[in-house]
């Protein structure tokens, strides 16, 4: 039994990880329910269920990470169309992400206009959406390519993960384990600056009103950049043993980096200062984990005050073997698949979407398959009951 992510299937991995994979079987095929955003869908032409331009004026997003809040389905989309403000540096600023929620936990019967989708809008005549906004003492920038990455709810509150200080048009980030946080040279488009660059800063915030607004913002722990986070008491048939509290994970570098682990205790999610970080796993796959403080303390150790000469202590890659083929995690998500009884990560990696499977949130052995490249067909590595693949 190996801890970790263990990449399988991915080309260009090093000598450790090249050995053939074992052929991925086809478990299930995915079911178009309907387009979410948009008048009209792209497919058939017809108008769309929730009609999201003429009702509530947001024509399209880029990305949208579901959580599970209260009772409904929050969707706290990414640059949303059409934006209220112009592009360049500017254009980074202003808030235009849209919001969505529905009850609904059924696709449509025939009756009812599929999600029964709503965006948050503004009380106007004019249908114009509303986008969340994040009170902080320092301004969080939520325009173009400044995007909320995941979100979780615990104890009423929906919590959710922000990446900010980021350039529109960033510079090329070479994949790197060694300085994560490394930033490339500056250019004219970005300039490598702490409030505009190419790797960014992330930030944790939540909300009381269904994301229309957030506050309480506390930066996210060096080399938490792009995260998200489950919430472990929750999810069905859970191993009792996992249900240890909120698990984040969180990678540094923006499609060119492997995920990182820290666990949060349920009543103190909004202060890091209070989680701890897996480094590592012990002889029987257990995690190893160290306090806020170590993590901090590897930090200043670098060197460099800036925070760029960074590196987390230990073994904190949650792939293994760590490859560089591996580096490449850009946007992703995690849950506890019941059906599956795996945890599940799927993630974009330059522009295909991969997935990994683990027994555990830091990960007892895993695989990769991409999309099988038929439409609406999706492959997944079949675990046996040693964690191996079958």
């Amino acid at each position: 039994m190996i801890a970790g992510f263990l990449c399988v299937g991915v080309t260009g991995a090093s000598a450790v990880d090249s050995r053939s994979p074992p052929a991925p079987v086809v478990i299930g095929a995915s079911e178009k329910v309907c387009q979410l955003t948009g008048e009209r869908d792209w497919e058939s032409g017809q108008p769309t269920a929730a009609r999201t331009r003429s009702r509530f004026g947001l024509d399209a997003t880029d990305l949208g990470y579901p959580v599970e809040h209260d009772g409904r389905l929050i969707l706290l989309f990414g640059d949303s169309w059409p934006p209220p403000h112009g592009g360049g540096a500017a254009g980074e600023i202003p808030p235009h992400d849209a919001v969505g929620v529905t009850l609904r936990r059924k696709p449509r019967d025939g009756t009812n206009g599929c999600l029964n989708l709503r965006i948050h809008d503004r009380p106007s005549g004019r249908k114009v959406f509303a986008p969340a906004t994040i009170a902080g003492a320092k301004p969080v920038k939520q325009g173009f390519f400044n995007v909320p990455s995941g979100g979780v709810s615990v104890h009423g509150r929906l919590y959710a993960f922000f990446w900010t200080d980021h350039c529109a048009a960033p510079n090329p980030l070479p994949r790197e384990n060694v300085a994560p946080l490394a930033r490339p040279p500056a250019t004219r488009r970005c300039p490598e600056s702490n409030d505009r660059n190419s790797v960014g800063r992330g930030v944790l915030a939540f909300s009381s009103d269904d994301g229309r607004s957030f506050n309480n913002v506390v930066p996210m722990p060096r080399g938490f950049i792009y995260s998200t986070a489950v919430n472990a008491r929750l999810p069905p048939g859970l191993p009792d043993n996992q249900r240890l509290g909120v698990f984040i994970f969180g990678v540094p570098r923006y499609r060119a980096s492997i995920p990182y682990l820290a666990l949060a205790p349920i009543r103190s999610l909004g202060n890091p200062g209070s989680w701890k970080f897996l480094v590592g796993h012990g002889r029987h796959g257990q995690p190893i984990w160290v306090s806020h403080d170590e993590w901090v303390r590897s930090a200043q150790s670098a060197g460099g005050g800036d925070g760029m000469s960074w590196r987390p202590p230990g073994r904190s890659e949650l792939f293994v073997p760590a490859a560089d083929s591996g580096r490449c995690v850009g946007e992703f998500s995690v849950t506890w698949s019941a059906p599956l009884h795996q945890w599940l990560m799927p993630y974009n990696c330059q522009n295909r979407i991969l997935a990994r499977v683990a027994a555990a949130p830091w990960g007892v052995v895993v695989g990769a398959h991409p999309d099988s490249g038929s439409r609406g067909s999706y492959r997944l590595p079949a675990p046996d009951d040693r964690g191996g693949l079958r």
